[in-house]
């Protein structure tokens, strides 16, 4: 059951990521070519660059958490390897996954509490659109982050002689 929804949570945190993603190229390519490549007449929207840069941190922090699940981000295993035994390269591994999760709870938390105050704060150039959903990818963004690291603590470590 919980890895069944876990395959939801990740198809669908995929899919938005793919979503915004084309739609940041799309924008882009819009704003540039009626920027660059159109009369003077038309322009480029006002609200084009603003929802261009705002949605790129919602594919940010959603795919941080999928660098974390495909373990794509850096760390310092390699001077770890160097000093300490594999036993403890374990322990090293969890301690620091612990401390990350502790981070990012503290920064979910200002994040949550950001979202909340900046709910009546509109956006400049679409005043009916609230900032606050561009502010509430930070604490969404952390709990898939917390989510993945989570699902590492947990699982168990790969052996050498099983690799």
């Amino acid at each position: 059951m919980v890895g069944k929804l876990y395959d939801i949570l990740d198809k669908i945190r995929s899919c938005a990521i793919i979503t915004m993603l084309g739609g940041i190229v799309a924008l882009s390519l819009l704003q540039i070519t009626l920027r660059y490549f159109t009369s003077a007449s038309l322009r480029p929207f006002a609200w084009g660059d603003e929802i261009i840069r705002l949605t790129a941190i919602w594919v940010a922090f959603l795919a941080a958490s999928v660098g974390v699940k495909h373990n794509s981000h850096l760390s310092v295993e390699f001077f770890l390897k160097k000093f300490l035994s594999e036993k403890q390269m374990i322990y090293a591994k969890k301690a620091a996954t612990v401390i990350v999760i502790i981070a990012l709870l503290a920064v979910m938390r200002e994040g949550i509490i950001y979202t909340l105050n900046s709910k009546k704060t509109m956006l400049q150039n679409l005043p009916n659109m609230s900032i606050a959903w561009f502010y509430a990818a930070i604490p969404a963004g952390c709990a898939f982050l917390i989510l993945e690291y989570a699902i590492t603590l947990f699982q168990k470590p790969v052996r050498k002689e099983e690799q």
